[in-house]
């Protein structure tokens, strides 16, 4: 499941748009991916420290800081997957 979700994530960045302020998403599929992204975190690491913050910080996401949300995910994801192979 999470080289799915990091697979995912990667293809998500196709979808970033660029605003005035920086990148975001727009798309229903960001959602989608951050929710199973998390819901993953959540089953597997629910008391981790890494999931407590990314559940922090998907409780306050918006538009404008969606895509740094985004790049934290998916860094959290590729570190989390080199952690289970080690």
């Amino acid at each position: 499941m999470i080289d799915k979700l990091i697979s995912e994530g990667h293809a998500l960045e196709s979808k970033a748009e660029e605003g005035t302020i920086g990148k975001f998403f727009s798309s229903v599929d960001f959602e989608k991916w951050a929710s199973k992204s998390i819901l993953y975190l959540e089953t597997n690491y629910g008391y981790s420290t890494v999931t407590e913050k990314a559940k922090e910080k998907f409780k306050s996401i918006n538009t404008n800081n969606n895509y740094s949300f985004y790049q934290f995910l998916l860094g959290s994801l590729i570190a989390t997957k080199e952690f289970e192979e080690q």
